[in-house]
């Protein structure tokens, strides 16, 4: 058991490493300008309401374009690259672990 739980641990600590160096990326791109965009000329402006919902859905869509154009970034670095692998060998190595257990569990039984 104690061998499963320092897998485990290890697989933590793996994961939080790699969500580091993910936020890192994200934290280093431009924020997107908050200001709205006024309707085009001819047309009426949208109602209170709707502006609300389309600042709001503009606001979310900026965010996740940054979110995954981060996310782009931090795949082509070659460091995050080797934190992915060691945190994926952490995973794999803990799920062996888990299930070697397991097993010695149940041939005991």
């Amino acid at each position: 058991m104690a061998e499963s739980k320092a897998a485990w641990d290890k697989v933590g600590e793996d994961f939080r490493a790699l969500g580091r160096q993910v936020k890192q990326h994200y934290d280093q791109r431009p924020r997107p300008g908050t200001e709205v965009q006024e309707a085009p000329e001819g047309q009426a402006a949208p109602a209170g309401d709707r502006r609300k919902v389309d600042e709001a859905l503009e606001k979310l869509r900026d965010s996740l374009d940054q979110a995954f154009s981060a996310l782009g970034d931090a795949v082509r670095d070659p460091q995050v690259g080797d934190q992915t692998k060691k945190a994926a060998t952490s995973l794999s190595d803990a799920l062996t672990a888990t299930f070697a257990e397991a097993s010695e569990r149940f041939r005991k039984k």
